[in-house]
C-alpha cells in the first residue's frame, strides 16, 4: 500500500534520529554530533556518526549512510513501507487505512490491519465494560501497574463466541480475515467463532512493533480449558521467530548489552517494572532464529527457567542454542518455588536485581554445580561423562580462539585434568570421532573430515591459516583450486581466496577463522587443523632435539607439500592417458593428440620433480572469478593492497 508522501515526510519529520539509533547503538556525544561503534560492520574504533540537527547518520568505515528511515530500513531490514510504519507507529502518526478491495485481499496487510482491530477491541473490552471487572482485578492482583498494561496493550476477551466477529463486521473486516489472522474458528457445519473467549489477551509484538498475534490466560479454569491459548501458526505470526517483550525491552537490552529469558507472560511484565529487560518464548522451546534475532542486540543471555527437571533440561538446550549461535549464555536459579512474577512482587525490584547481579553464573559453572547436586560427580567414569558434555559445549567456541582457551583452562581446573586433554578430547569430538573406539582401534573415525583429507593438502591449509596473506598468496599463486580436494577442503581455500581478494596483501599474521565465511564442515575442519593434540616438551629443546615446527621454513615445507600433491596428480593425468592412448585407433589423429599431449604432461612431471614449477610467476592476473579457481592466482609481486586484479 502506497503512503501518501505528505505523511512520509511528517513521519520523517517527527523522527528524532538520535533517539531511533541510540535504541541500538550506545552513542557519545563528539562536538555537534554523536559517534557511536557501525551497527553495520565490526570495528573497534567508534566511526558511525549522527548528526541530529541535519537528520543524517553516516560510517565513515563501512561507508553506510542515509536519514532516518534508511536507517530503519537498513538495521530491520525492511522495506521502505514497513519502515515508515514503523516509525509512524513509535511516534503516534496515524497512518489512513483505505479499503481493502478483493485483490489486495491476498496480502499480509489485511491480516495486520485485522490484529490491529482486535487488539483495539480488546484493549477497549478491558478498559469500558463491566465484564472486564474480573479481568483488571486479576492483573492489579498480579502487581501490574495501568503504565505497564497499556505499554503492552493487554486486554479482555469477553466469554461470548461472536464478539469479536460481530465487531469486526461493523469494522468492515470479513471472518476470512480474523480467520487468516487466527482470530477465529471455521465451524465444522459452516461459519466461524471467536478463539479467545473469557480470557486475559496479551498482544504478541514483533521486535518492530507489529501485533502478530496473541496469549489468552483463562480466568476460569477447568479440566477442559487450557490456562494458556496462543494463536496458531498464520501468515505473519511464526513462532520460531518470535519472543515476547522483545519490542518493549530492546533499546534498555542493547544498553546493558544482555537480556534474560523467562517463561511467561507475567514474568516478563513484572521484570519490565522492576526495570529489567526480559523476554519468553511464544509456547516454543528456544530456537535458533529466536537466539541470532537476540543477537541484533546483545551479546550475553541470561536463562531463567524453572528450577525442576523440566527446567533442567530446557535449560542445557538452551545453553547448546546459545553457544552454538556465538552468543553467550548465562544461567539465574530462583529460590525453590519462585519464578520472577513471584520475587519481584514479594521482595520488590531492587532485590531482584541484587540477586540478579549475584546469582547469575557462567553456563560452565551453572552445568557443574547440577552435576554436583545430583550427585554425578563422585566416580571417574561420571566425571569423564560430565567432561565430555562440556567439551561438546566448548567445541562451539573455535570461533573465538581466546575464549576457546579461557573455557579450557576452566575445565581443567574444575575437572582436575590437564588442558592438553580437554583440547584433545574436543579435537576428537571435532572430528566425529568416538574417543572408546578410538582408543579400542588405535585408529581415528574413518568418516571425519580431516581424516580424508592428505597430509600434504592439510599441512597447505594450516600454513595459509597460520601464516596468513603472505602464504596465501605464495601457494595460491603455484596451486590451482582444482588441486585441492573437492569437498570441505576446496571450500575452505575458496573462503581464504575470497579473504585475500577482500583484505589485501598488506594484512600478515594468524587468520581469524571468523573472518572466513565457513558453513559447519567448514568449521570442523578448521578447528581439526588448528587444534594440536600434542605439544613439544621443553625438555627436547634443552637437550637440542630438532623438532621441525610449522613456521621454522614455511616455503620449503609448502613447497614440499604442492610437489607431493601435484605428482600425485599428475601420475594419475599419465595414468589416464596411457589407458586412452591404448583404446584409441592406432595411427588416428586422435592418438597422435593424445600421444603429444602425454609428452608435454611427462614434461610438466618433470619440471615439478625439478622444483621450477614452484619458480614460475604469471605475468598476468586473473580476469575473473572463475579465472581464479581454475588456475593459480598469479598475483604479481609487490601489487599492493589495491591490487587491481580484474583490470
Amino acid at each position: 500500500m502506497r503512503i501518501p508522501s505528505q505523511i512520509v515526510d511528517q513521519v520523517r519529520d517527527s523522527s528524532d534520529i538520535l533517539s531511533v539509533v541510540e535504541d541500538y547503538v550506545r552513542m557519545k556525544k563528539a562536538g555537534n554530533n554523536y559517534v557511536g561503534r557501525c551497527p553495520f560492520h565490526d570495528e573497534k574504533t567508534p566511526s558511525f556518526n549522527v548528526s541530529p540537527s541535519k537528520g543524517f547518520f553516516k560510517c565513515f568505515g563501512c561507508g553506510k549512510g542515509g536519514n532516518v528511515i534508511t536507517f530503519v530500513m537498513e538495521i530491520e531490514r525492511l522495506e521502505f513501507v514497513d519502515a515508515v510504519r514503523w516509525l509512524a507507529g513509535r511516534a503516534g502518526i496515524e497512518i489512513p487505512e483505505h479499503r481493502v478491495d478483493k485483490e489486495a485481499f491476498q496480502k499480509t496487510e489485511v491480516i495486520y490491519h485485522a490484529l490491529r482491530f482486535a487488539a483495539e477491541y480488546f484493549s477497549l473490552q478491558l478498559r469500558e465494560t463491566l465484564s472486564g471487572t474480573q479481568a483488571r482485578a486479576y492483573l492489579h492482583g498480579r502487581g501490574l501497574t495501568e503504565t505497564t498494561i497499556e505499554r503492552f496493550q493487554l486486554g479482555y476477551a469477553p466469554d461470548s463466541w461472536d464478539g469479536l466477529l460481530k465487531a469486526a463486521e461493523r469494522g468492515q473486516i470479513s471472518p476470512e480475515a480474523l480467520f487468516r489472522a487466527g482470530l477465529v474458528i471455521k465451524r465444522d457445519n459452516g461459519g466461524y467463532y471467536d478463539r479467545f473467549r473469557g480470557r486475559v489477551i496479551f498482544p504478541v509484538w514483533s521486535h518492530i512493533g507489529k501485533i502478530i498475534g496473541f496469549g489468552g490466560r483463562a480466568l476460569q479454569e477447568g479440566p477442559k480449558v487450557p490456562k494458556y491459548l496462543n494463536s496458531p501458526e498464520t501468515e505473519v505470526y511464526h513462532k520460531k521467530f518470535v519472543l515476547y517483550g522483545l519490542y518493549q525491552a530492546k533499546r534498555d537490552a542493547r544498553q546493558q548489552d544482555r537480556i534474560l529469558l523467562v517463561e511467561g507472560y507475567t514474568d516478563v511484565l513484572a521484570l519490565y517494572q522492576a526495570g529489567v529487560a526480559s523476554v519468553a518464548c511464544c509456547g516454543t522451546a528456544l530456537t535458533s532464529q529466536q537466539v541470532k534475532l537476540l543477537g541484533r542486540f546483545v551479546k550475553e543471555i541470561q536463562l531463567l527457567y524453572d528450577a525442576d527437571t523440566a527446567g533442567a533440561t530446557a535449560t542445557e538446550r538452551a545453553i547448546d542454542c546459545v553457544l552454538q549461535s556465538g552468543l553467550n549464555p548465562s544461567v539465574l536459579r530462583l529460590p525453590e518455588g519462585e519464578d520472577p512474577d513471584s520475587f519481584v512482587r514479594e521482595q520488590g525490584a531492587d532485590k531482584f536485581k541484587a540477586y540478579l547481579q549475584s546469582e547469575t553464573k557462567d553456563w560452565l559453572d551453572a552445568l557443574y554445580a547440577a552435576a554436583r547436586q545430583k550427585n554425578l560427580l563422585h566416580t571417574p567414569q561420571g566425571r569423564r561423562q560430565e567432561m565430555t558434555r562440556v567439551a561438546k559445549r566448548i567445541m562451539w567456541l573455535l570461533r573465538d580462539q581466546l575464549l576457546f582457551k579461557f573455557y579450557v583452562a576452566k575445565t581443567s581446573e574444575l575437572f582436575g585434568i590437564l588442558e592438553g586433554d580437554v583440547v584433545q578430547e574436543v579435537a576428537v569430538l571435532v572430528q566425529g570421532q568416538k574417543p572408546s573406539e578410538e582408543a579400542a582401534s588405535g585408529q581415528g573415525d574413518e568418516g571425519s573430515v580431516l581424516d580424508t583429507i592428505p597430509e600434504a593438502e592439510k599441512t597447505l591449509l594450516q600454513l595459509m591459516l597460520v601464516e596468513g596473506i603472505p602464504m596465501i598468496k605464495y601457494i595460491l599463486d603455484r596451486m590451482s583450486l582444482e588441486e585441492f580436494q573437492e569437498g570441505a577442503s576446496r571450500e575452505l581455500v575458496e573462503a581464504l581466496i575470497d579473504f585475500y581478494f577482500e583484505s589485501g596483501d598488506q594484512l600478515s599474521g594468524a587468520i581469524n577463522p571468523e573472518q572466513l565465511q565457513l558453513d559447519m564442515l567448514g568449521w570442523q575442519l578448521v578447528a581439526g587443523l588448528m587444534l594440536n593434540r600434542h605439544e613439544i616438551s621443553s625438555n627436547w629443546e634443552e637437550k637440542k632435539i630438532d623438532v621441525p615446527r610449522l613456521n621454522q621454513d614455511a616455503e620449503r615445507i609448502a613447497k614440499d607439500s604442492m610437489r607431493k600433491i601435484k605428482q600425485k596428480l599428475i601420475k594419475e593425468e599419465l595414468k589416464e592417458l596411457i589407458f586412452r592412448i591404448t583404446n584409441a585407433e592406432a595411427g588416428s589423429e586422435a592418438q597422435m593428440e593424445l600421444q603429444e599431449e602425454y609428452r608435454e604432461r611427462l614434461q610438466h612431471k618433470r619440471a615439478i620433480e625439478r622444483g621450477e614449477i614452484f619458480e614460475e610467476r604469471g605475468s598476468e592476473a586473473p580476469k575473473d572469478q572463475e579465472d581464479r579457481k581454475a588456475a593459480p592466482m598469479n598475483i604479481p609481486a609487490g601489487s599492493g593492497s589495491s591490487m587491481n586484479l580484474f583490470e
